[in-house]
């Protein structure tokens, strides 16, 4: 029986709240549709449904792996914009610490 029940069924209960959060149907919906049915079903729906959820990171991914360039462009500039954050915490931290400045 596909059941919500986080004690005696965790794992199918889980598998039912991401269904739930991935659709955006509610776990007494996905509890009715399934009712009579094996676990089998459940997890092959959530199956497909994962993988049409993650299709669109993948193939973005895919992208960025494909064009090397852009990539190291894009990874600069975070890396730029963290450690202009970064420079002033650690500043901050060197004061309370008593440290000398770092120097660049």
């Amino acid at each position: 029986m596909i059941r919500y029940d986080a004690v005696n069924k965790p794992g199918v209960s889980n598998l039912l709240t991401i269904q739930s959060t991935l659709t955006g149907k509610s776990v007494a919906e996905l509890e009715q549709e399934y009712e009579g049915k094996m676990y089998g079903a459940l997890k092959t729906d959530l199956a497909e449904i994962m993988v049409e959820f993650v299709t669109p990171f993948r193939e973005r991914t895919q992208q960025y792996l494909d064009d090397p360039e852009t990539l190291d462009a894009i990874l600069a500039k975070g890396a730029e914009k963290a450690r202009a954050v970064a420079a002033e915490t650690l500043a901050q931290a060197y004061d309370r610490v008593g440290f000398l400045p770092a120097k660049h």
